[in-house]
């Protein structure tokens, strides 16, 4: 679940507006400073064009699952996941002051970034407009004012 920066409702996986606060943009409250979150806009652009917001400092991308309790920020089980070869944990984007890093979790069908294999244990750094793989299912990574819109 993210987290509104805004009024501190938890809001559904991948949201954009906080129905708690009357519709309140969760980008405007970030770039507002409300709940003093310091972390730029980013978000991963999936191909038919929803959007996942990474609002927290460690974004966990994978598929939820009841019986073993997962429950990533990024739920892709609803997007074809299963099917596109996303593992249940399968990567992970941290924002540090220096940007945002991805690292895989071991996933079944691997992480792709710009065509390069990203090896499980080793983050790499992204930068907009990375293209990302998740098994098979494609993102874009968008970072700073290339985030929300």
């Amino acid at each position: 679940m993210n987290i509104c920066p805004s009024c501190e409702t938890q809001m559904d996986h991948g949201m954009e507006l906080c129905t708690s606060c009357a519709g309140a943009d969760v980008e405007e409250a970030l770039e507002a400073g409300q709940a003093g979150v310091d972390i730029p806009s980013a978000c991963l652009e999936l191909e038919d064009g929803q959007r996942f917001s990474l609002v927290s400092e460690e974004t966990l991308i994978g598929r939820s699952d009841p019986v073993d309790q997962i429950e990533p920020d990024v739920d892709l089980s609803y997007c074809g996941g299963f099917e596109q070869g996303v593992s249940r944990r399968h990567a992970v984007i941290t924002f540090h002051e220096d940007g945002y890093i991805l690292e895989d979790l071991g996933s079944t069908n691997g992480t792709v970034v710009n065509r390069e294999k990203v090896v499980p244990g080793s983050p790499v750094t992204l930068v907009e407009g990375d293209v990302i793989h998740l098994g098979r299912m494609k993102a874009v990574f968008h970072a700073g004012e290339g985030g929300l819109s």
